[in-house]
């Protein structure tokens, strides 16, 4: 269960940072926030790559 936790962290960390660029590209977002954002989906990533070196594979 934790395995697929770590996982699903990952995917998610993955998918949030197209979403910054593309309110960066898109003239809606300063550059502030999508730095922001995309640090957060690095972060969520890097915890989730975490937890999966800890958890077993299923």
């Amino acid at each position: 269960m934790l395995y697929r936790f770590a996982r699903v962290l990952q995917l998610g960390g993955l998918l949030i940072l197209p979403i910054a660029i593309a309110g960066d590209v898109a003239g809606k977002k300063d550059l502030r926030w999508s730095l922001g954002v995309s640090a957060v989906g690095v972060v969520v990533f890097i915890l989730g790559w975490a937890l999966q070196q800890f958890a077993k594979p299923p």
